[in-house]
C-alpha cells in the first residue's frame, strides 16, 4: 500500500514538475485561493487515464456502472447490512476521500472494514492480487478525470491534508 501511494505521489510530482516547465503559470483554484502554500492540482496523464478506463471497464463497471453511476439506491444498505456500490461521479462520495484511502479501498475491498465498525460491510472484492499497482493507480486517475475541476481540487486538498497529518 505504501509502495502504491509512493508511486502515485511520485507520478503526481513528476507531472507537477513537467507542468512547471511551462512558461504560463497555472490558474489559481477557487479552493486553493486562500492557501498559497497548497500545491497545485496535478495534471492527469492521458496514457494513465486510458489504461484506467480499460481496467475500470473490465473490473469495476459491473458493480459501479459503465458511467461510474453506482448501484441504484446506493445510499441504502442491502438487507444483509452490506453497502451498495457507490457512484464515482461528482454525485457520489469517492472524492471526499484521500488518494491513500481510495487506493486502499481498491486494494483491500471490503476486507478493510474487518477491524473497524462502519455500520455495515462491503462486498467489494480485494484487487490486490488481481491488478498491478500501475493498474490500480490508473483506475483512480480515470475516475478523477471524470470529475469537474472543483471536485478534483477538493479531493486533492483532502489528499494533501491527510498526507500532512
Amino acid at each position: 500500500m505504501k509502495k502504491r501511494l509512493a508511486l502515485f505521489v511520485l507520478l503526481a510530482l513528476l507531472t507537477l514538475l513537467a507542468a512547471c516547465a511551462n512558461t504560463t503559470p497555472p490558474t489559481p483554484r477557487s479552493t486553493q485561493a486562500d492557501n498559497k502554500e497548497f500545491p497545485p492540482l496535478p495534471v492527469l496523464d492521458p496514457a494513465q487515464i486510458a489504461l484506467g478506463e480499460t481496467v475500470y471497464a473490465q473490473n469495476c463497471a459491473a458493480c459501479h456502472g459503465e458511467n461510474l453511476e453506482g448501484e441504484a439506491d446506493w445510499k441504502r444498505q442491502n438487507e444483509d447490512g452490506s453497502f451498495r456500490a457507490p457512484p464515482h461521479t461528482a454525485e457520489g462520495h469517492t472524492w471526499h476521500h484521500s488518494d491513500q484511502q481510495l487506493l486502499e479501498a481498491i486494494e483491500l475491498g471490503g476486507a478493510r472494514y474487518e477491524d473497524v465498525n462502519v455500520g455495515g460491510t462491503s462486498n467489494m472484492p480485494s484487487f490486490a492480487e488481481i491488478l498491478t499497482d500501475e493498474e490500480i493507480t490508473a483506475v483512480l486517475a480515470y475516475i478523477k478525470n471524470q470529475w469537474p475541476e472543483d471536485i478534483r481540487a477538493s479531493q486533492w486538498q483532502v489528499t494533501v491534508q491527510t498526507a500532512n497529518q
